[in-house]
């Protein structure tokens, strides 16, 4: 998603093309732009909370040798840092990818003679069924700040799929969100005028009384509660169930 667009788009929507708002900057006391003011809302606000709905879904692989190993004693590793450069939310899968599977359970070789008889496939898949009961299924389990604690994986490479908050500049949100997003980044826009403009209205400056025409954004807390109420009944019907917490 282009983040130029997004706020031009709420500038263009919210009447804030020709508007100075009454923020300086800390250094140099000039007026803040309103495009600086629209980009601090979108990514302190918007994109966080529109990230628990449509989440950055990242996965890639790690050697568990090569990871970055806090607690020996019980398997707890870090997260690769190639996939955590944002926050994240919670970890949806980790799997050994199949290149290392050498046989139908995983690390078990299949037994001699598979396709060569008849014989030889039934033996094959009893020794692969008493083999599956045998061994203990890989599991894990995410501890939050990006550290994963690891049951039973051989330290090889691992797949880890993850859930993650959008960039802040917006280039991880698909252009296919854009309406979506658009619809909270506009209410958290102006929930963020009304409180904080409704403590300018009427004060005396050196450039005389500040009037504010700001009554339309006085509704947009309850809007913005209702859309964000919609979306959580919701939005885990987008979502595979191997991705949804």
């Amino acid at each position: 998603m282009n983040m130029s667009r997004a706020i031009s788009h709420l500038k263009m929507q919210l009447g804030l093309y020709s508007v100075t708002l009454p923020f300086k900057d800390d250094i140099t006391g000039n007026p803040t732009p309103v495009e600086n003011v629209i980009r601090e809302v979108l990514t302190t606000v918007t994109i966080p909370i529109y990230s628990q709905y449509q989440p950055w879904l990242r996965e890639g692989n790690a050697n568990l040798n090569k990871l970055k190993l806090i607690d020996r004693m019980h398997a707890i590793y870090l997260l690769p840092a190639f996939l955590t450069t944002t926050p994240v939310m919670y970890v949806s899968k980790v799997f050994m990818p199949v290149r290392n599977h050498r046989g139908t359970y995983g690390d078990v070789a299949p037994a001699y003679g598979i396709n060569r008889s008849v014989q030889g496939v039934a033996t094959s898949m009893a020794y692969m069924m008493l083999a599956g009961q045998m061994r203990a299924e890989p599991t894990w389990e995410y501890l939050g700040e990006n550290k994963i604690k690891m049951y039973g994986f051989p330290r090889t490479d691992v797949t880890f799929s993850l859930a993650c908050e959008h960039e802040p500049n917006g280039e991880s949100i698909p252009d296919g969100c854009y309406d979506s997003f658009m619809q909270l980044a506009t209410l958290d826009v102006k929930q963020f005028l009304w409180n904080t403009l409704k403590l300018y209205d009427g004060m005396a400056s050196a450039y005389g009384t500040i009037q504010l025409k700001i009554e339309e954004f006085q509704g947009s807390d309850g809007e913005r509660t209702a859309l964000l109420d919609r979306w959580t009944d919701l939005f885990h019907l987008d979502m595979g169930w191997e991705q949804f917490m």
